[in-house]
């Protein structure tokens, strides 16, 4: 996708300072309607849920440093806006013989027609699965663990595992992308933007639809609020 073709509609752009603060504006206001939205739905979580829905509602000024715009209002170097993706996770991902095909590029069904077709920076698919990676591991715990004792001894060694995963994948992005046309480096800030308003996006859906799966992106949400925000 960040290969210039005969049609306009799909050929990248560059990245501009203006789209980085639509970006951050965007993630403001979808945070602001997920916190009303997980106030609201508050008394129907399950009870394991409920303490880490408290303490995202609690976190609030600490997330609002990760969604606010640069203030220099710069872009990244080299940086460019393609169209993408979308909805990028493992179930969109196949395996046939030793490669790989990419499914279901209609985006977040949730949002609409033109948003998906929007071009927009390629780190948002990478934040789609750096947040199925973690799906991954709380599936795997979920299905392995029969105690809390079990959870407690097996949940350092998937920690390892979701560390070790996203690094690997992090490392490859960056070797392909600069061998390619999107030679910019990965901008950390703008990578954990896109994660956090993913995380936001998947809690919207799980309230509305699987309450059960409710503290995965919960963990996540809260995960940003216990670190700074990235340089």
């Amino acid at each position: 996708l960040t290969r210039r073709s005969a049609d306009a509609a799909f050929d990248p752009e560059p990245l501009g300072a203006t789209d980085v603060a639509a970006f951050h504006q965007r993630a403001s206001q979808e945070a602001t309607a997920t916190f009303a939205l997980l106030r609201q739905r508050l008394a129907q979580l399950p009870a394991a849920a409920q303490a880490d829905a408290e303490a995202v509602l609690a976190a609030q000024g600490a997330l609002a440093a990760h969604l606010a715009a640069p203030t220099a209002g710069e872009s990244p170097a080299g940086a460019l806006k393609t169209r993408y993706h979308g909805d990028l996770h493992l179930g969109q991902i196949l395996i046939t013989g030793n490669d790989f095909v990419i499914i279901d590029f209609e985006g977040e069904p949730a949002r609409s027609f033109e948003e998906r077709r929007t071009k927009s920076s390629p780190l948002r698919d990478v934040a789609g699965m750096l947040r199925s990676f973690d799906y991954a591991k709380w599936s795997a715990l979920r299905r392995i663990a029969q105690s809390p004792e079990e959870t407690m001894r097996f949940a350092p060694v998937l920690d390892d595992w979701l560390g070790a995963t996203r690094e690997a994948f992090l490392s490859a992005y960056g070797r392909t992308s600069a061998a390619g046309a999107a030679a910019a480096s990965v901008d950390a800030r703008l990578l954990a933007l896109f994660e956090l308003e993913k995380a936001l996006y998947e809690l919207r859906y799980e309230l509305n639809n699987r309450v059960d799966w409710v503290q995965v992106p919960l963990q996540g949400i809260l995960a940003f609020a216990h670190a700074g925000p990235a340089r």
